[in-house]
């Protein structure tokens, strides 16, 4: 398989998540009983969030590194590094909070941060690596 079909897969499937997260996030409050019931959709898409964090991890550091050996302008610098520990730090909440939710340690709170820094940085991730594969 090309490396543009395959980037473009991965592409899509990051852009996808960070829609489904978005519409979810928004929408949990109108179908969720509270209480303690379980998040039964927050669960399941969990485990396809996961996924898309380590690539977003993944991706923004190769672009960090090739960056950092191109002396880039200070823009492009600075949107990188940005990108860059954004996704870091969602790594270390998101799966800090994620295997606290296997121990039945989990702190729901976070959750309210998590999910909109996802968006937020897989989504944008996603369609830079869609032009990237296009490009």
């Amino acid at each position: 398989m090309p490396r543009s079909i395959a980037l473009r897969i991965v592409a899509a499937y990051q852009v996808l998540m960070a829609l489904a997260v978005a519409v979810n996030f928004i929408i949990t409050p109108l179908y969720h009983p509270g209480g303690d019931a379980p998040y039964t959709a927050w669960e399941v898409m969990n485990w396809f969030m996961a996924v898309s964090v380590v690539i977003v991890l993944l991706g923004s550091y190769a672009r960090k590194r090739r960056m950092d050996a191109e002396e880039a302008d200070t823009r492009t610098s600075l949107e990188v590094n940005i990108v860059f520990y954004a996704a870091l730090g969602l790594f270390l909440w998101f799966f800090w909070n994620w295997f606290g939710v296997f121990g039945d340690r989990d702190d729901g709170t976070l959750w309210a941060f998590i999910d909109p820094l996802f968006v937020l940085v897989v989504g944008p991730a996603g369609l830079r690596m869609w032009r990237a594969a296009g490009g």
